[in-house]
């Protein structure tokens, strides 16, 4: 049986698996993103393709990226790789075939073919990473959009009258916006969590950074700072599912990324998203469904080996 790399590059970590034909992964890790140049990318890939016999590489990212060209028209905290194609720049480090799709994208199709959005009509997936990834499905298919920024929820604004990043999605719904929060609500370095080096400006003398899976230790604890900060991004994320409900009306939204394997936090959502449903009056039906991804922190990696086996098979 044939094996794949597949390839998730994230804000913060690099995670990797070997995925056979059958979608199931035989060995996954996770490593440094690497952040700092078009070459440290090239290098981090040609390092795990070293590592194994594959057949092909399959790569999910932040950005705008053409998936037929491998062109990248923004990428995300990838910022060495906005304007290059990316098949062009790895074609120096090996000669397998390769794809990248946006990273939202990739977990949206992998919920769509294998997962909890199987059978939907009209949905979307929202993958709660450093950023705020997501993919949209109409008519029972992925929406790539005109500009391939369709699903783009991690641009959207938050704040009105406030066109920066601080507005932004990302800063506000996203793990990093959320760990940032709770940082700054405690008196904490900011650089002692686990967040992107593109959102702190000097290293930490931690040996070991505060993860989010502690932060939800202190959840547990009900540590009130805490607990202020993760009300503020309950509702955040909250405010985007009810502005897509009011322009997709989706029968499902389902939610990926390593938090939503906490059922904590998927009841949480759940219930703030019931509460803002009861005070908005104009919807006499509130009945859109919000479940965890079934891949949760794997959709990115299985959706990115979808789209090569939709090219290359």
């Amino acid at each position: 049986m044939k094996e794949y790399l597949s390839l998730d590059f994230g804000g913060t970590f690099l995670k990797y698996a070997w995925i056979g034909e059958d979608y199931r992964i035989t060995e996954q890790g996770r490593t440094e993103a690497p952040l700092e140049s078009e070459e440290h990318f090239c290098r981090a890939v040609a390092d795990l393709v070293s590592r194994r016999q594959i057949s092909g590489i399959a790569i999910s990212m932040p950005g705008i990226l053409d998936t037929d060209t491998g062109y990248a028209l923004k990428a995300g905290s990838y910022r060495h790789l906005a304007g290059k194609n990316i098949y062009k720049l790895l074609a120096a480090y090996t000669d397998l075939p390769v794809t990248v799709e946006n990273d939202g994208k990739a977990a949206a199709l992998a919920e769509l073919k294998m997962g909890a959005l199987q059978g939907v009509n009209t949905g979307a997936a929202i993958i709660i990473g450093t950023g705020l990834g997501g993919g949209v499905i109409m008519d029972g298919r992925l929406r790539k959009g005109s500009h391939y920024a369709s699903g783009e929820f991690t641009g959207f604004l938050m704040k009105p009258g406030s066109y920066n990043m601080d507005s932004s999605a990302a800063m506000n719904a996203g793990m990093t916006g959320f760990l940032l929060d709770v940082a700054r609500t405690k008196h904490m370095d900011p650089a002692d969590f686990e967040v992107s080096a593109n959102f702190v400006d000097h290293e930490s003398d931690r040996d070991t950074k505060i993860s989010g899976k502690e932060v939800f230790s202190w959840i547990e604890n009900n540590d009130p700072e805490t607990m202020a900060a993760y009300q503020r991004w309950l509702e955040s994320l909250v405010f985007i599912m009810i502005n897509l409900k009011a322009v997709l009306d989706p029968e499902k939204i389902v939610i990926g990324g390593g938090v939503s394997a906490n059922q904590r936090f998927i009841e949480d959502l759940n219930r703030e998203f019931c509460r803002a449903g009861e005070a908005m009056s104009v919807w006499k039906r509130f009945d859109m469904k919000i479940e965890q991804c079934r891949f949760r922190a794997d959709a990115n990696l299985i959706g990115a080996l979808c789209v090569f086996r939709e090219k290359y098979n």
